[in-house]
This record gives structure tokens, C-alpha cells and sequence, in this order.
């Protein structure tokens, strides 16, 4: 299923924050990020993710539904022995709450997909080295 436009330009009108040891990175979908670059270099691995658990196909639930959702995600990722670090995704408009994510590294293409599906999600953003970050659909 390919989302409506009015979804496609609100993934792509927003900001992913990832809070790294080095500091805060803001990353954006078409974009490169060199701090990325780096961290991936430091751990020895090629790709990354960005992804949240909270409002499930676009549809808000409560704070609380959406804390328990977000420690699934990080259960999930700590159980796969996954690096992740904490983040949020912030729409340019301010029309839509700011989400809680992660930024996981490590993951391939595939992985990526599958962990967004298992959460309920239209998309993630998926990064390679020295590569622009893309929004990748998770339910095609």
C-alpha cells in the first residue's frame, strides 16, 4: 500500500532527532548526516534506522499507550543486542505531536522493515554510509 500524498509530505517535512554520545543530530529524509557517518564508522557497521513505535498507522493514542508501545521497541532492540539511542521526530508544522524514537544502528534493510511492521508502522527512515537518509515503506 503507497500512502496518500498528504503522509508522504509530512514524513518528508520533518525533522528525526537522535540524541548521540556526541550530542544532538538532526537528520532529514534526502540528507546526509557526517555525525551518522561517523558513529557508523566507530562501530563498525554500515546502516542505521530510525524508527518509533508510537501512533501506529498514523492513528494517535494516549501518552500512556504510547510509552508502553515505545518500551516494547526498546525491549525489542536491546533483546536483538541492537545499539540504539534515544530520539524524537518533530513535523516542520507542529500539526502532528512530536514522537519518541530511536535511532538504531547496525540493522540491515530487511530488518529494518520487518521491526517496523512488528510495530505497527507505515514507514522508517533507513540510512547507509555516506548515503542520504530514505524513507522506506513498511507496508508495500
Amino acid at each position: 500500500m503507497k500512502p496518500n500524498p498528504e503522509l508522504l509530505k509530512a514524513y518528508q517535512a520533518t525533522t528525526y532527532y537522535a540524541d548521540l554520545p556526541s550530542g544532538r543530530v538532526a537528520l532529514r529524509i534526502g540528507e546526509r548526516s557526517p555525525e551518522l557517518d561517523n558513529i557508523l564508522v566507530q562501530h563498525e557497521v554500515g546502516s542505521w534506522i530510525f524508527i518509533t513505535a508510537c501512533n501506529p498507522q498514523s492513528k494517535q493514542l494516549p501518552l500512556k499507550e504510547n510509552r508502553k508501545r515505545l518500551e516494547s521497541l526498546d525491549k525489542a532492540l536491546t533483546d536483538r543486542e541492537i545499539i540504539h539511542f534515544p530520539g524524537e521526530g518533530l513535523g516542520d508544522s507542529g500539526a502532528w505531536p512530536c514522537e519518541s524514537s530511536f535511532l538504531a544502528i547496525g540493522m540491515n534493510l530487511e530488518e529494518a522493515i520487518a521491526l517496523g511492521r512488528e510495530h505497527g508502522q507505515h514507514a522508517v527512515v533507513f540510512g547507509r554510509f555516506n548515503k542520504p537518509a530514505q524513507l522506506v515503506w513498511c507496508n508495500e
